[in-house]
């Protein structure tokens, strides 16, 4: 008897399904997406109600093969692709490529057995009001992307021979990018300001010590931080008082050896509450202050985990959880942590999220009894483990006690001035027990979070023993972290919880961003970019237009509006709001789109221009580039004038070549940092990797002497030279280029070294490991180190590895989605030089 076919989207998804359902069905894996919009062509024709084209991907012919075939054969189809947009938009593909009349939808919001029995019994059909949002929000991005981008490549691109990636818009990443460009220009026109106030360090007559701060002088107020504008750094309150350097430390003159005196002590309870449970941006924010993830890795991670069956699904902006999820929380409190701790009833939570669509419950241990951590490493993985220990932590305290607090505040009076003492004491932890927000080790950290005052009463006498002035600056606003970035997006509801990850790993693709330290910081590419489209295309990144279109993407979804006058209305636009159309046919100033003007009026106009070459500085006449290590939020006014008087950011004499009696120099230009032989053309690029600050005369005199010749081949006799290029250090015998691997270096490698490495140079790569065998073609997946990096591949189709992934981190599911999205791409083009 034939068996029913369940079709998933993972292969790892479709191997914990099996194990739980035995023979009963077979379960196949499509591998995400098989229709998409073709990428060559536009595929959407806007004169015939938006019509789209969808077609088989290219890699995922043998797939549809076999659905075809094995749906033929089946008793019944079953679509459990992933519970969202995306997972409905591909189980209405599917369903159109079926060759059977019976069809369901199920959906599993967790790959437990239980999980799996309870999807199977709410069989449904395709979501087809879903299935229309999805397939709307993807025309609507295609004509944005589309367009847009061709409008990039043809005015700015053509402009900027630095850039190395195509440039490109989007509906939610442009609106995403102008956020961060936003953020670099107030922290461009931030002015810091420093102001001070006094530290007592005071003690008890029983020698008990404790610190104070000052924050009135004849009643009047110390300026502190919050009396400054965030944004522009300028003193905002006029009935503070803004105390200098030389005002504190007459102060402290004055106060020393005054009489200090407790005028007032306040207590007051406090309660603190937890947390709600993870949603998908919640999780991502805590992956990357605990530990460090992108938020790429981060749901990477939870896909794996999810799969495996220890988590719910973990897209969603819900912070409900089920009636089974709550039970298991409130079992393993009362087993663990005692009575004491678990609340009279559970605890529920309203989102705050804007265009919340609360689909799925939060994200948490699946089943009701919750899975242990170390069971999760040794299954799954160390950086599976870690993320799940955060989401049982955070699941578990949100359905604790709040924590009990004492709050206490100490004035102190001396002479015309009020000193303060705060003190904080936790009475009962709570959920603190179990998780505090931004913390590794929640029991290490509940110290952290008191502060102890001994006991005071009024008209207590005190002893001074220190009294020192504290100066403050102000700060600019901190740049966006990825965590932070997610959060505001989510605030402004732009995007969706399966975009947010996507849309910061494409900015910092395109070179849009660059993550410095955890900072986002916007290159002036970007900012090019994002003024073009706001010279151009306003709505396009306008938070409030982006939110908006997300509402009326969620209507719908919910069957309330239909797609075809929401398409219309966004590309040819209505009487009263152009649409992209029309905007489309502007003349586009590429002049003004890239120029930044800095100065205050206070000395003659300097603007940033984005050139052909990179960023520079003009005033005038005069021109200087702008070293690399700057970006927009750095160049203040007087920084402008520093590098445009000052030349030695671009050129720095090393020393004299004793061979030709030639200064040699150290210059930055417009693709990085090169030596250059006096006035001639001999010059030498850095090679990557070498720091400005470590290179010397002696450095410079062997890169200005490459290539290097080292001898001859014995076998041919061709001459052996080698050198740094354009993709790294390499050999040249005769009229071929070898690469030269890691560590050899070109000003060292010897002779026997190189001949050794070019006749070897046509065997095969060695693989670094072996990940197991391709799901649908049952081909064997190696790691192997190239050319230009680490690589997978099936022998037949070689996927980079991205960068925030190590060949020693790659399991076979990422390496199974690489090689599939690069067969789906085809081969990479190689771009061919222009003949002079």
């Amino acid at each position: 008897m034939n068996k029913p076919l369940i079709i998933v989207e993972s292969p790892a998804k479709a191997r914990t399904i099996e194990k739980y359902l035995s023979n009963e069905y077979d379960v196949f894996a499509c591998v995400g997406h098989i229709k998409d919009l073709p990428r060559k062509e536009l595929a959407v024709d806007v004169e015939k109600d938006f019509a789209a084209k969808f077609v088989v991907m290219e890699g995922k012919e043998d797939i549809v093969k076999k659905i075809k075939e094995k749906s033929a054969k089946a008793s019944e189809v079953i679509l459990a692709t992933d519970p969202d947009r995306e997972g409905e938009a591909i189980a209405a593909h599917i369903a159109e490529e079926i060759v059977n009349d019976s069809v369901s939808r199920v959906q599993f919001t967790e790959i437990t057995k239980e999980g799996i029995i309870e999807g199977m019994q709410q069989r449904h059909d395709v979501d087809l009001d879903l299935v229309n949002a999805q397939y709307t929000r993807r025309i609507i991005d295609r004509l944005v992307g589309y367009k847009l981008s061709r409008l990039l490549w043809n005015t700015l691109q053509k402009t900027m021979s630095f850039v190395k990636e195509s440039l490109s818009a989007g509906r939610v990443q442009s609106a995403a990018l102008k956020m961060i460009v936003d953020r670099e220009r107030l922290r461009a026109i931030f002015k810091s300001a420093t102001y001070y106030d006094l530290e007592a360090e005071l003690e008890t007559d029983v020698l008990e010590g404790f610190s104070a701060e000052l924050i009135t002088i004849d009643g009047k107020r110390l300026a502190t931080g919050k009396d400054f504008d965030s944004n522009t750094g300028k003193l905002i309150k006029d009935n503070v008082l803004l105390l200098s350097s030389s005002q504190a430390t007459a102060l402290v003159q004055e106060l020393q050896n005054g009489p200090w005196v407790v005028s007032s002590v306040e207590e007051k309870p406090q309660t603190s509450n937890p947390y709600a449970p993870f949603i998908t941006s919640t999780m991502q924010q805590e992956a990357s202050r605990k530990l460090h993830f992108s938020a790429r890795k981060t749901m990477r991670t939870a896909q794996r985990l999810y799969e495996a069956g220890f988590i719910t699904y973990m897209r969603t902006d819900s912070i409900q959880l089920s009636q089974e999820a709550l039970a298991g929380a409130r079992k393993v409190i009362k087993d663990r942590y005692g009575d004491e701790f678990l609340p009279d009833k559970p605890v529920m939570y309203k989102s705050k999220v804007k265009n919340a669509q609360e689909a799925h419950e939060a994200i948490r241990p699946a089943g009701v009894v919750y899975a242990d951590v170390k069971t999760v490493s040794a299954k799954v993985g160390s950086d599976e483990g870690k993320l799940y220990d955060l989401i049982w932590k955070r699941a578990v305290a949100s359905q604790m006690k709040p924590a009990k607090l004492k709050r206490t505040i100490v004035n102190i009076e001396n002479q015309n001035t009020v000193f303060r003492a705060r003190g904080r004491v936790i009475l009962f932890p709570g959920y603190m027990r179990v998780y505090v927000e931004g913390s590794d080790d929640p029991d290490g950290k509940l110290a952290d979070r008191e502060k102890f005052l001994p006991e005071m009463k009024k008209d207590q006498r005190l002893v001074c023993k220190n009294l020192t002035p504290e100066e403050h600056t102000t700060k600019p606003p901190a740049r966006f972290t990825e965590a932070s970035v997610i959060k505001e997006m989510e605030k402004q509801g732009i995007g969706r919880p399966s975009t947010w990850a996507s849309i910061i790993g494409r900015i910092q693709k395109k070179d849009y961003v660059r993550n410095q330290k955890g900072s986002l910081v916007p290159t002036f590419l970007a900012v090019a970019v994002t003024q073009l489209l706001e010279n151009h295309f306003s709505s396009i990144v306008d938070s409030q237009f982006t939110s908006k279109m997300e509402d009326e993407l969620d209507s719908i979804s919910r069957g309330e509006s239909e797609p075809h006058p929401f398409m219309h209305g966004f590309y040819f636009g209505s009487d009263d709001t152009p649409g992209l159309h029309q905007m489309l046919e502007d003349e586009i100033d590429i002049r003004k789109a890239c120029t930044i003007l800095i100065t205050n009026g206070s000395v003659e106009e300097i603007v940033i221009r984005i050139g052909n070459y990179g960023p520079y500085l003009q005033q005038g006449d005069g021109r200087r580039n702008i070293p690399g290590e700057f970006s927009l939020g750095d160049i203040s006014v007087e920084k402008a004038m520093e590098i445009l008087a000052n030349d030695s950011s671009q050129t720095q004499l090393l020393g004299v070549d004793d061979v030709s009696g030639q200064s040699i120099y150290l210059k930055e230009g417009p693709y990085g940092p090169y030596v250059q032989l006096g006035d001639t053309k001999t010059r030498k690029s850095l090679p990557k990797g070498t720091e400005k600050e470590n290179v010397d005369l002696d450095l410079a005199i062997q890169l200005l002497s490459l290539p290097r010749l080292l001898g001859m081949h014995p076998d041919t006799g061709d001459e052996i030279r080698a050198d740094f290029g354009r993709y790294g250090p390499y050999l040249k015998v005769g009229e071929k280029n070898v690469k030269l691997p890691h560590p050899h270096d070109p000003l060292k490698v010897i002779l026997e070294t190189a001949v050794d490495i070019i006749n070897n140079r046509n065997k095969p790569s060695s693989a670094l490991k072996t990940l197991g065998n391709h799901p649908e073609t049952g081909e064997a997946i190696v790691v192997k180190d190239g050319r230009y990096g680490p690589y997978v591949s099936d022998g037949k189709v070689n996927a980079s590895l991205p960068k925030d992934i190590s060949p020693d981190e790659i399991d076979l599911e990422t390496a199974v989605n690489l090689i599939n999205d690069r067969r789906t791409k085809g081969p990479t083009k190689r771009r061919r030089r222009k003949k002079k």
